[in-house]
């Protein structure tokens, strides 16, 4: 069985697995990396984004599984030439939660003490405190409750947050309040942010990149939230409406926003979003892939292909 890793770091993901698989039958040398221009067939493929004559050139091959290396798998389903029935297995968390955790605690912290306001008083030497708000007192949404946006949601909620959850179907987390759009009682998007009752402060996008989570988060939505509410993305800046946020900024319907991810990366020198005063941007570094942990769970879906047993990969129909 040949594994073939098409990544920008394929050595070090080559290597990570030769030690995970030694003791097992495959052969070390059977874990090779494909170049965008490689000739070789594999029978796994672990992959991030490849170009699509990887997936011409396995067309008459009987491919068993495509391992992608990540939790986003957009980048796979938009691939023009991607096979029909091979079943595809993405990372679920691997490690990624905890960095996802410290951006989100980061962004809330900031907000909620008002560092923001503080930076533009130091420009003026204002000397005003503000009032210290609660984690109790700042209630915040977390859209997408998949595997990390829920453990996201819980950590949340332990550190004392007012937590109201957001999925497609319905979900049931402890201490989370879970709204969903699916079925007779769902609320969409707008119906739950535009909620006056609940207060919201803070909005995390989780969602994954789907036909329906795109241009989601958009003038409609920033109009229905509070004056004082702030946007932090994590998730994907496929969900943004990037010209939509501009505006709610400067027509102050949104106090600001942490963003970590765009429609387009990297993001253009020209965007505005680089000089406004209140927007923090970093460059997709919000929760990086650890390669052990990832690993690890790469090696055991590979022994279960070795094993035939039955996957269960991604929803292609659902994107996720």
């Amino acid at each position: 069985m040949r594994i073939l890793v098409h990544h920008e770091r394929a050595e070090r993901w080559c290597d990570a697995l030769r030690q995970r698989l030694g003791g097992t039958a495959l052969d070390k040398e059977s874990i090779e990396i494909v170049a965008d221009d490689g000739e070789q067939l594999g029978d796994i493929l672990v992959v991030w984004t490849p170009p699509a004559t990887l997936f011409e050139r396995h067309r008459d091959h009987d491919v068993k599984a495509i391992l992608n290396l990540g939790a986003g798998v957009d980048g796979l389903l938009s691939n023009p030439a991607l096979p029909k029935d091979v079943p595809i297995l993405k990372l679920s968390d691997a490690g990624m939660a905890d960095y996802m955790i410290d951006y989100v605690r980061y962004g809330l912290l900031h907000f909620r003490r008002d560092f923001d306001r503080y930076a533009v008083q130091q420009d003026s030497h204002d000397w005003a405190p503000h009032r210290v708000v609660r984690p109790s007192q700042y209630p915040v949404a977390i859209l997408g409750l998949g595997a990390i946006g829920a453990q996201i949601a819980q950590s949340l909620a332990e550190d004392g947050y007012p937590v109201h959850g957001f999925s497609r179907s319905a979900r049931q987390l402890e201490s989370i309040t879970c709204h969903h759009e699916q079925g007779e009682d769902g609320r969409t998007l707008h119906d739950v942010l535009g909620d006056s009752t609940l207060g919201l402060k803070a909005v995390i996008n989780l969602l994954p990149n789907t036909p329906a989570t795109r241009d989601v988060l958009n003038a409609a939505v920033f109009a229905a939230l509070p004056d004082d509410a702030v946007l932090i993305n994590p998730g994907r800046g496929s969900s943004v409406v990037e010209t939509d946020l501009v505006a709610a900024l400067e027509a102050n319907q949104l106090r600001g926003a942490l963003l970590d991810v765009f429609q387009h990366e990297p993001l253009a020198p020209q965007s505005p979003l680089w000089s406004h005063p209140r927007v923090i941007i970093t460059p997709h570094s919000a929760a990086p892939t650890p390669i052990s942990e990832a690993a690890d769970q790469l090696a055991e879906n590979i022994r279960r292909v070795q094993r035939g047993e039955t996957l269960t990969g991604i929803s292609r129909e659902n994107g996720y």
